[in-house]
């Protein structure tokens, strides 16, 4: 395979701008990959990949190893204000969203986990405290799941974020991994992956604000990986995206490369009685 181009992009994010890189590769038979990439080798690891299963006539998530299947995404809370918070989850839990990822530091935190999800991914970006674990317990009935950067003692699942092997060698306690595509590395999160679950872990894969292009990738990086939760909705700020992934919690990984189809009409399910 040869690198074709790869250019640098900025995406006009509801939060901001996102600039990245865009890379197409062309496979020995002409098929074409193309990959997204805050780093411009993730977007060069995603195209590669992607012209690979497309050259074999493979959806992307066999070709690394697991079955194509159906995937549930969580939807990612954004808006760090109170109303803002409140009104994006209500807008995802309109089209069928049942877990939502939202950061303990939203001070929507308690709106937000008060509404009918399923499940809460409580998300800890610096020193976890008990404090918002125990403001999200007192106004949900929902299962709840901690993502943070390092583990400590709380009566709910742990998923810590990882970006090297020591790092998950040193975990202890903790339910399984949190990986960041972007934050990994394409490939990385695929290895990272399997050691977890060859030691035993469980596993969230997860999208940031970025294009759709890469977070089909990691829909299928997360059927592959038998991931437990994923966050899928990065794209859903992004206007103009490269391309469009749909606006629904479930996405089916059919098709050669990274090409995933959206399960239902989210505007028909938001109508439906």
């Amino acid at each position: 395979m040869r690198p074709v181009e790869t250019r640098r992009v900025t995406l006009n994010g509801a939060a901001g701008r996102v600039d990245g890189y865009v890379c197409r590769v062309y496979s020995s038979e002409g098929h074409y990959g193309t990959g997204f990439g805050f780093d411009p080798a993730v977007a060069h690891e995603m195209a590669v990949m992607d012209a690979e299963a497309r050259s074999q006539g493979l959806p992307l998530a066999e070709l690394l190893g697991g079955e194509p299947r159906t995937v549930e995404s969580a939807c990612s809370v954004h808006e760090l204000g109170k109303h803002g918070a409140l009104r994006e989850a209500r807008d995802n839990l309109s089209v069928g969203y049942t877990v939502v990822r939202v950061r303990a530091d939203s001070a929507g935190l308690s709106s937000v986990s008060a509404l009918d999800f399923e499940t809460v991914l409580l998300e800890f970006t610096d020193r976890p405290s008990e404090r918002a674990l125990e403001e999200v317990r007192s106004v949900s009935d929902a299962e709840i799941v901690v993502i943070s950067p390092e583990e400590f003692d709380a009566e709910v699942p742990i998923y810590v974020r990882v970006t090297s092997e020591e790092d998950i060698h040193g975990l202890g306690s903790a339910e399984g991994v949190a990986l960041s595509v972007q934050e990994v590395g394409f490939l990385d999160a695929v290895l990272l992956g399997r050691k977890a679950r060859e030691l035993g872990f469980k596993i969230i894969v997860l999208t940031e604000v970025e294009s759709a292009v890469s977070v089909k990738a990691a829909a299928h990086l997360a059927g592959a990986l038998r991931a437990e939760y994923c966050d899928l909705s990065g794209h859903l700020a992004l206007y103009e995206d490269l391309e469009s992934l749909g606006y629904a919690p479930e996405v089916e990984l059919t098709g050669p490369g990274r090409e995933v189809r959206v399960n239902h009409d989210p505007y028909e399910l938001a109508e439906a009685p």
